[in-house]
C-alpha cells in the first residue's frame, strides 16, 4: 500500500503488470546482414576464374622453362644427347627394358607408350629422359654393336605393317626426316621394289632398317630366337666375325635399370680348356641379344649355307 499523501511512481494499492507486446513475425530482410563480410568469400567468382587462370598458366609455363632447360643441358652433354626415336631402336634389342614391359612405369621412359612398345608420338624426337645406367647400356650398344646389325632383305607388303604398327617411322611424325625418304613413302615408290635394302641410304635411313628389324625380331620371330639352339662351334664362329659379342666385353653389365642384361656365367663354357664343339652351348650362357644377333646372321645366310653343311663352323644356327 502507498502511505497517505505519498504520490509516489505507483498510484494504486497493487503492482499493475503490463501485458507484454506482441513482437512482429522476422522478415526475410531480418536475416540478411547489411555489414560487409570479410575475408577471401568477398571476392566475386569471376576474379577467382582469373585467378585460377594465372595458376594454372604459371605451372604450364614453370613446366615448360624446365623442359626448355633439360634440353638446353642435354644439348651440351653428348651422354644425354639421344632422342628417344634413336633409343627407340636400343629397345627393340633389348625389348625387356621397354616401357610397356617394365614393372614399374612411373617416370619411366615418359617419351614412350605405357600399353604399346611404341613412342609417344609429339615427343618422338625430343631427348630421351631414361635411368643413367640404361643411358650406359645404350651408348656400349651403340659403340660395339650398333654398325655390326645383320640387315635383312625387306619386302614392301612387311615394311608397310612397319609403318602402320610403329607409326614414328611415317614422315609426318618425323619433322627431320631425309626428303627422299619422304618421297619414298608418301609416293608409295617403296611398293615397286622387291628388297628394300636395295635402296640407298639417303632413301631408307640405316636407323629405319634397324627399327624394322627389331620389329619383325619382336613381333614375329619371338619363339624362333627363343629356342635357338647353336653348337658351341657356331658360338665360336660368329664371334669371330662379330667379336664384340665376346664376354670380355660384357661380363661386367649384368645387371642394368633392375633387369638381367647378361648372368654371370655369359659364353663361360669358352673360358674351358676342352670341350666338344659339336655339342649344343649351354643356352643358359647365351645372353637374349646375342640370340637375336645370331638368329639375324642365319637368316642373311640361308641361302649361302646348306642346313645340312657338315661344317662346324658354318652359321647354321638350328631352332628346335
Amino acid at each position: 500500500m502507498n502511505p497517505e499523501g505519498y504520490n509516489g511512481p505507483f498510484d494504486k494499492d497493487t503492482i499493475e503488470t503490463k501485458s507484454p507486446s506482441i513482437n512482429p513475425l522476422l522478415t526475410e530482410g531480418d536475416f540478411i546482414q547489411e555489414g560487409q563480410p570479410l575475408g577471401l568469400r568477398s571476392l566475386p567468382i569471376w576474379l577467382w576464374i582469373v585467378l585460377a587462370t594465372m595458376v594454372m598458366s604459371l605451372i604450364w609455363g614453370s613446366m615448360n622453362w624446365y623442359q626448355g632447360v633439360m634440353q638446353q643441358e642435354k644439348k651440351a652433354e653428348p651422354f644425354l644427347d639421344v632422342t628417344n626415336r634413336e633409343f627407340s631402336v636400343f629397345l627393340w634389342q633389348f625389348p625387356s627394358f621397354l616401357r610397356a614391359n617394365a614393372l614399374k612405369k612411373t617416370a619411366y621412359l615418359p617419351g614412350f607408350q605405357t600399353t604399346k612398345e611404341t613412342l609417344v608420338l609429339n615427343e618422338a624426337d625430343n631427348f630421351v629422359s631414361a635411368p643413367p645406367d640404361l643411358l650406359f647400356l645404350y651408348h656400349t650398344w651403340s659403340r660395339l654393336l650398333a654398325s655390326e646389325s645383320n640387315l635383312r632383305p625387306i619386302n614392301p607388303k612387311e615394311f608397310s605393317d612397319f609403318l602402320n604398327q610403329v607409326e614414328e617411322w611415317q614422315p609426318k611424325f618425323w619433322k627431320k626426316a631425309p626428303k627422299e625418304y619422304v618421297q619414298l613413302i608418301d609416293n608409295k615408290e617403296y611398293e615397286q621394289t622387291q628388297n628394300l635394302q636395295t635402296l640407298s641410304v639417303s632413301q631408307l635411313p640405316v636407323l629405319v632398317r634397324q627399327a624394322f628389324q627389331g620389329w619383325k625380331n619382336y613381333y614375329q620371330e619371338g619363339p624362333q630366337i627363343n629356342a635357338l639352339a647353336p653348337t658351341i662351334a657356331q658360338v665360336q664362329a660368329f664371334l669371330e666375325s662379330h667379336p664384340h659379342y665376346k664376354r670380355n666385353f660384357w661380363r661386367n653389365i649384368q645387371q642394368v635399370a633392375g633387369q638381367e642384361v647378361v648372368r654371370s656365367d655369359y659364353l663361360y663354357l669358352l673360358t674351358q680348356a676342352a670341350f666338344n664343339p659339336e655339342e649344343a652351348f649351354p643356352t643358359d650362357q647365351l645372353a637374349p641379344f646375342l640370340k637375336v644377333a645370331m638368329f639375324n646372321a642365319a637368316q642373311v645366310n640361308k641361302d649361302k649355307i646348306k642346313l645340312a653343311d657338315p661344317n662346324p663352323l658354318s652359321l647354321n644356327i638350328t631352332a628346335q
